[in-house]
């Protein structure tokens, strides 16, 4: 009707149209550029908070229920785990400071090639930094001194280092060389994971982000994907008990309170 010389006002009443509706433009996504970076940053088993927190830097504000939000539209939310009843008592020995209780523990996983892979885990309870994650297809005493050995050269020795009954941890050579260097053995009861907390939660998020993600070509690949994967989790993941910050980054607030109150 417009193109007979028929008014917009005139058509749009003659066919029951509101005029506004012929001007309408579709509203942009205000949080389609999110949902992006989003899917982009999320890791495999990581929930909304941790990718809230690992783009805050770049948003700088996001708020919760916004992300809550997208990331539920988007399916992306994680299935509920039914949590295991405990029993038994806490976690006995909970440190207090850095470089007091090291927690150390083994995993397995399999090259693509066919190599068995044992990978051990040691970790700073109190800054949750991995200190070393390491591979081998066998692992002794002998690894686990050497590797310890190294750290402690490093970072100097923990007060205590915790782990379960495994033979390479129980070796009477490593305990007598552990306390040469000023460091004594903690086991954990039998059958008590849950007091080898920390070191669980890692390998659980190990698996998680890095076994179950990652494939492995050979032993150097795979020693080369777990180091970068330490990295990762060291200087850039959020850390949920660590008010989101990495373990790197809390480190270096801690060490900063110490030096300013030595000062005082």
């Amino acid at each position: 009707m417009m193109k007979l010389g028929v008014s917009v006002r005139r058509a749009c009443h003659l066919a029951s149209v509101s005029t506004s509706s012929l001007y309408h433009q579709k509203a942009t996504d205000k949080n389609a550029h999110l949902l992006q970076r989003m899917k982009e940053v999320a890791r495999p088993g990581q929930g909304y908070r941790m990718v809230r927190a690992a783009l805050l830097p770049e948003f700088g504000v996001l708020n919760p229920k916004r992300v809550h939000r997208v990331w539920k539209q988007a399916k992306l939310a994680l299935p509920q785990k039914r949590r295991k009843k405990r029993t038994g008592q806490g976690v006995p020995m909970a440190a207090i400071k850095t470089n007091q209780v090291w927690c150390l523990d083994f995993c397995y996983d399999a090259c693509l090639n066919g190599t068995k892979l044992k990978i051990l885990a040691v970790k700073d309870e109190y800054t949750r930094e991995c200190l070393a994650l390491e591979c081998a297809t066998s692992m002794t005493s002998q690894s686990v001194q050497r590797i310890l050995s190294r750290l402690i050269e490093e970072r100097g020795a923990p007060q205590y280092l915790r782990s379960d009954n495994g033979p390479e941890f129980i070796c009477r050579t490593l305990r007598i060389w552990l306390l040469t260097q000023g460091s004594q053995s903690y086991f954990i009861k039998p059958g008590s994971p849950w007091q080898n907390g920390h070191a669980e939660s890692f390998m659980s998020r190990l698996r998680a982000e890095c076994l179950d993600a990652e494939v492995f070509f050979n032993l150097p690949d795979s020693q080369l994907k777990l180091g970068i994967y330490r990295r990762y989790y060291n200087h850039e993941r959020p850390h949920s008990a660590l008010k989101y910050l990495s373990p790197a980054a809390f480190a270096a607030q801690v060490a900063k309170t110490m030096t300013v109150e030595s000062n005082l």
